[in-house]
């Protein structure tokens, strides 16, 4: 007698790690028994059944703010002796001057360009190797609402690590040289990816759906080049202050010794004067245009995006608007991955991503296709989109989707430096540290129901912005629908509040 497994529990066991083991079979090897072959011997050649899911293990974090207002947060996990450390800073490009798009980013870049250390100036060469001689590189990103710093080292270098991190934030050379070989080095990669649709796509897509409001607004050829040292030192001087500053220790390291670590690596930084800067926040402002279309002769593919309205980060669904995405974009059996990929062939894939930042949010799909095939490929990312609102997932469906979510959320937690990661990320969001332990049981507690009100609410047909980007003499005249604002490459202009053409 086969026994019943429930759908929910066999997929978050197959997204958890317990599920059946993978076959010889498609290693090209002869004589092995397949399940179910007369040669197969029970119990030895079926694979295990699906276990119960794995529970999700949490570590206990503990949590100081120091008196110059400097969060502290470390998460003890010993048994291996590493130590993952972030240097977050709440502040990202939509903190960038009017007119300075690329700030942010150009300044992480110079982070660990120079700084001052032991009261001399040390270059980036000579950082580089001693962030090596630690064991591990020192890496610099800035996304929206986060700059940060991280390394990875052995127990043992966990304070000269932190020593050498808090100098980089605390104390950049940010040096003339170093801005201009960054800038050019930017520069070169921006005109690279401004030759590829699904580059294009994205930043036009963005900008169509945020309009002109700071989460809306992209680094260009053209603000890069009005960037000046005086405004990468004027961020700096701003937003990088210990009020604004949070640092995260995962790893072989107890609350008391990392409280200890920052009080004396950190705990003499002052913040000038007056309250912490905020920055300017707006909702998006979705241009009149529902369709961009950009013309970019020669290109190999089209790429066609589309984007819907997502939820802010401190709204009450947003995990419900999570599992409503994942049903649309959540992996390769999802439904528009169905739809595009699986029975029609137009696309190796669709991507799918969502952003809840503090005044809004937005969720995106992306494929790329053969020019001919464009106008089918955004009438059904469009069309599976409106869909859900009156074909909710079903049963098994939904706990695919679930499973998909809780599993890369649990990869996440496996290690030192994912699990630092999203406690800078939940800081950075000013969700609480007890938000985390209810994100599991919140996703799986979502019903279809709610996934269908979901996109009632939120994704009706006239809320879509769309964009495609390729060789538009091949698609024919399926794309030229009312409304559609249509633009040469060389018309583009991304710093353009409503991306029409030039006068």
């Amino acid at each position: 007698m086969t026994q019943a497994i429930d759908p929910r529990r066999r997929a978050l066991a197959l997204a958890l790690g317990a599920g059946p083991a993978i076959g010889l079979s498609g290693l090209g090897l002869s004589g092995i028994a397949l399940p179910g072959s007369a040669g197969a011997v029970p119990g030895v050649d079926e694979p295990p059944p699906a276990q119960p899911p794995r529970a999700l293990q949490l570590p206990e974090v503990a949590e100081r703010q120091l008196d110059n207002g400097l969060v502290v947060q470390v998460a003890p996990r010993p048994g291996l002796p590493l130590v993952s450390l972030v240097l977050a800073v709440r502040a990202g490009p939509e903190a960038d001057p009017p007119g300075r798009n690329g700030a942010a980013e150009l300044l992480a870049t110079l982070w660990p360009k120079g700084a001052q250390r032991g009261g001399r100036p040390v270059g980036a060469a000579e950082l580089a190797r001693q962030a090596e001689a630690l064991g591990s590189p020192l890496d610099a990103r800035s996304s929206w609402g986060l700059g940060t710093l991280t390394m990875t080292v052995t127990s043992a270098r966990t304070d000269a690590a932190l020593a050498l991190l808090a100098d980089v934030l605390r104390r950049p050379l940010l040096a003339a040289g170093e801005l201009d070989r960054a800038r050019a080095q930017a520069l070169d990669t921006l005109r690279l990816s401004l030759g590829s649709p699904d580059e294009v796509a994205g930043r036009v897509l963005r900008r169509s759906f945020w309009g002109d409001v700071p989460h809306g607004r992209v680094a260009t050829p053209a603000a890069l080049q009005r960037l000046a040292l005086a405004d990468l030192r004027g961020f700096q001087a701003t937003w990088v202050r210990p009020d604004r500053v949070a640092l995260v220790l995962v790893g072989d390291i107890t609350p008391d010794a990392g409280f200890q670590l920052a009080q004396r690596l950190l705990g003499d930084w002052r913040a000038p004067a007056g309250a912490p800067p905020v920055a300017v926040m707006a909702p998006p402002r979705p241009l009149d245009h529902p369709l961009v279309l950009v013309d970019l002769p020669g290109a190999g593919q089209s790429c066609v995006a589309v984007a819907a309205p997502f939820v802010a980060q401190a709204a009450a669904d947003r995990r419900t608007g999570v599992v409503a995405h994942a049903v649309l974009a959540g992996g390769y059996s999802a439904r528009l991955n169905q739809v595009v990929r699986i029975k029609r062939g137009l696309s190796y894939g669709v991507a799918g991503t969502t952003e809840a930042l503090a005044p809004g949010g937005m969720a995106s799909a992306q494929a790329q296709t053969a020019h001919a095939n464009a106008p089918q490929v955004l009438a059904l990312l469009r069309g599976e989109i409106t869909r859900l609102a009156d074909a909710p997932p079903g049963a098994d469906e939904l706990a695919a989707r679930q499973a998909t979510l809780v599993g890369g959320f649990g990869r996440r937690l496996q290690t030192t430096g994912g699990l630092a990661g999203v406690l800078a990320g939940q800081w950075a969001a000013g969700r609480p540290l007890a938000d985390l332990a209810d994100h599991v049981p919140q996703l799986l507690a979502v019903t279809p129901a709610q996934v269908q009100d979901f996109a009632r609410r939120h994704w009706s047909a006239g809320a879509l912005r769309a964009a495609v980007v390729g060789d538009l003499s091949a698609t024919g005249d399926a794309l030229a629908e009312p409304g559609a604002l249509r633009l040469r490459m060389a018309e583009l202009d991304l710093d353009e509040p409503a991306l029409r053409k030039p006068r």
